[in-house]
């Protein structure tokens, strides 16, 4: 495969695995780069995976993605953290005994199924 980077960022500007040499540059010479400013090379999978590894848009990119998997992993482990036991809930729906308990519980039920389809807990 080939890349081609612009020297001064590190900042990788396209990768083609079938490309053949000078094709890179020229795309990013038609994209508005000085050919002085990017460097074109051939790379294996280690090579490309080292590339970005210095490339900082595909670093922040990837910090982004863990930002949001640790705040997707967090809201969830919140959502369990909070959720009864079984045996709570059992027992809440055993002392309905009235319509106003009734009531209460459902309300309770249609807040968690509500948070559910939303997403979010308002």
């Amino acid at each position: 495969m080939r890349i081609c980077i612009h020297k001064a960022t590190k900042r990788i500007i396209e990768m083609q695995s079938h490309a053949t040499e000078g094709t890179l540059v020229q795309n990013a010479v038609n994209a508005g780069y000085s050919p002085n400013d990017i460097e074109e090379r051939e790379v294996d999978e280690a090579g490309y995976e080292a590339a970005k590894a210095v490339d900082p848009q595909w670093i922040a990119e990837q910090q982004t993605i863990a930002d949001k998997q640790a705040a997707q992993a967090a809201k969830a482990q919140a959502f369990l953290d909070n959720l009864p036991s079984w045996a709570i809930v059992d027992q809440a729906v055993t002392n309905i005994s009235d319509l106003a308990s009734a009531k209460v519980f459902i309300r309770k039920l249609a807040r968690v199924l509500y948070w559910l389809a939303r997403n979010k807990s308002d």
